[in-house]
């Protein structure tokens, strides 16, 4: 026996590469960071606390107001015309959008600028069914309605708050209940300004605010002035022995106004009220459109 022995590893035996020691904790951790960072980016960008690029501009393209915090939607205005509008996404409930309107009223009655109140009503042909007393009632509500071109603008000078809506009312808003609102919504303006649009829902037959109230359980007299036309209804009921339903549907007041100084620049209430008789003879209806605007406000 040899006493030289080779103990050599043959030339073709397979080297083992070292075992890799995967730390399980080290890797759950690490992805558990990653979708952490993921959810919190996606949540801040939606409630626009990180900073966006976005701007808007007026139309010369210079930057009117930063775009933080701003969304898209769309939404449907009363003719049915659906629309895509830029909104400020603290404003997307109808709570938020309530709260901010009131306000803004609120402190238009405080502030008590001067103003220009322009009021007129038209008679679409379309929503009038006149029947068999057409030919007599029809003339009598003609009476008292003012077309727009012939409508006078009555110019009030500062400090005449209880002219502006609500009437005899140190509030310019009283509702609080929102299912009382069938749509509203915020829009920012090319120049920068915002927009609240608030419809409420139909109501037969409001009463007018009292005078001085603090509160109503009232749906339209909580921001609009009913339309009042008590000779008009005495003259008809007068002569058809009937008496006359007032529902007024799809009341939208639009408001203009600055969001950063809350200083508005319109007003537009629109009321569209539809005139019914009673059951006797209930062939006729009219719609009587009362719009109120209020611009020009001139504040000290």
């Amino acid at each position: 026996m040899s006493d030289n022995l080779n103990t050599a590893m043959p030339e073709n035996a397979p080297v083992q590469p070292p075992k890799k020691k995967a730390n399980a904790k080290v890797i759950a951790a690490i992805v558990i960071c990653v979708i952490a960072v993921a959810v919190l980016v996606v949540v801040l960008a939606v409630t626009g606390s990180i900073g966006s690029t976005e701007t808007v501009t007026d139309a010369d393209g210079d930057t009117v107001r930063s775009g933080k915090g701003t969304t898209e939607m769309s939404v449907v205005d009363t003719d049915g015309t659906v629309r895509t509008i830029t909104t400020d996404r603290s404003l997307l409930t109808y709570d938020a959008i309530l709260a901010e309107y009131t306000e803004v009223m609120n402190k238009l009655k405080t502030d008590a600028p001067g103003f220009t109140k322009t009021q007129y009503q038209n008679l679409p042909t379309e929503y009038q069914s006149l029947g068999s007393v057409g030919n007599i009632v029809l003339p009598i509500i003609e009476k008292y309605v003012t077309s727009k071109d012939a409508a006078d603008a009555d110019v009030y000078s500062a400090n005449n708050a209880q002219k502006l809506p609500l009437y005899d009312s140190e509030y310019g808003c009283l509702l609080t209940n929102t299912a009382k609102i069938k749509n509203a919504y915020c829009e920012i303006l090319e120049d920068g300004e915002y927009s609240i649009v608030i419809t409420l829902i139909d109501e037969v037959n409001p009463t007018s605010l009292t005078a001085g109230a603090a509160s109503t359980e009232g749906t339209i007299n909580s921001i609009f002035a009913p339309y009042s036309a008590a000779e008009m209804i005495t003259s008809i009921t007068s002569l058809t022995g009937c008496s006359m339903d007032f529902n007024y549907t799809d009341c939208t007041v639009t408001l203009v106004y600055d969001s950063d100084t809350k200083q508005v620049s319109s007003v537009n209430m629109t009321m569209n009220i539809d005139v019914t008789l009673d059951a006797i003879i209930a062939d006729f209806n009219a719609r009587i459109v009362d719009i109120t605007e209020f611009t020009d406000f001139v504040y000290q």
